[in-house]
């Protein structure tokens, strides 16, 4: 029998026992591979219950308009804002460069739209929310400890039924925004007033800044809305303070029931 012939007459006497070590390999790695957690019932309420004690706009609200004041280290910039609850602010300010136009396009945005109402089970409740590992019960100081398990590496702390503690990784950024002071409005709704957001390399854990956050707020026409947001940034050895003023504020009502 010649060479070739050889080989391919022990190719085909192996190759059944080839294929059945590679399915035999396949199932054995399906089976050790994590699978995916399900939501534990009580973590899951307990992330939602913290979450309605937000106070958010009414749902009769249907635009907030301001004048607007810009801070930038005692460089002072005036404006205008419009937010459509619907939508996102129209900003009104010269003078700005492209950076500075970014940050109070962002904060502006940020503390009006995490004021808007929304259905639980269809943002945070739609992920499989569990208890974290390293979840002590209700021992840490900061409260118990939910993850989501999104695409974000999302996580809560918990404390007296409000979040104390959020902790996500987005691209190269990993950082936790920690609430350190709240103000009670009523009907056991609160609003965050002091609280400070640390930035960490995503890869090696390096701190990169860190900015600690004060809003105040003002009820207006029966609506609690932001008046001033106030960030003190430390960043490459040095401090920056910005400060946002709403003033004269005005709110547009809509025709829907509120529920808030």
């Amino acid at each position: 029998m010649k060479t070739e012939t050889i080989k391919l007459f022990l190719l085909n006497l192996l190759a059944p026992a080839i294929l059945l070590a590679l399915l035999v390999f396949d199932v054995q790695a399906q089976n050790t591979a994590p699978l995916p957690p399900k939501a534990d019932p009580e973590a899951w309420n307990v992330l939602k219950a913290a979450r309605e004690t937000r106070k958010v706009l009414p749902r009769t609200v249907k635009e907030v308009s301001a004048q607007l004041v810009f801070n930038d280290n005692g460089e002072i910039k005036t404006g205008t804002v419009t937010y459509d609850v619907n939508s996102q602010a129209i900003i009104k300010m010269d003078g700005l460069n492209d950076e500075a136009k970014a940050w109070v396009n962002d904060q502006v945005n940020s503390v009006l739209a995490h004021r808007r109402d929304g259905d639980f089970s269809k943002s945070d409740g739609r992920h499989p929310i569990t208890f974290a590992a390293d979840d002590k019960a209700d021992k840490s100081p900061l409260g118990r400890r939910v993850e989501l398990h999104d695409s974000m590496k999302s996580s809560y702390r918990i404390k007296h039924n409000q979040v104390v503690e959020v902790d996500r990784t987005m691209a190269d950024d990993h950082f936790v925004i920690t609430v350190l002071e709240t103000m009670p409005t009523a009907n056991g709704k609160f609003l965050p007033r002091n609280f400070v957001v640390n930035y960490f390399d995503a890869k090696t854990g390096i701190i990169k800044r860190s900015e600690a956050f004060t809003d105040e707020y003002q009820k207006i026409e029966g609506v609690w809305l932001p008046v001033s947001r106030r960030i003190v940034k430390a960043a490459e050895g040095k401090l920056t303070t910005r400060v946002l003023e709403f003033r004269q504020a005005q709110v547009k009502t809509g025709e829907q029931q509120a529920t808030k």
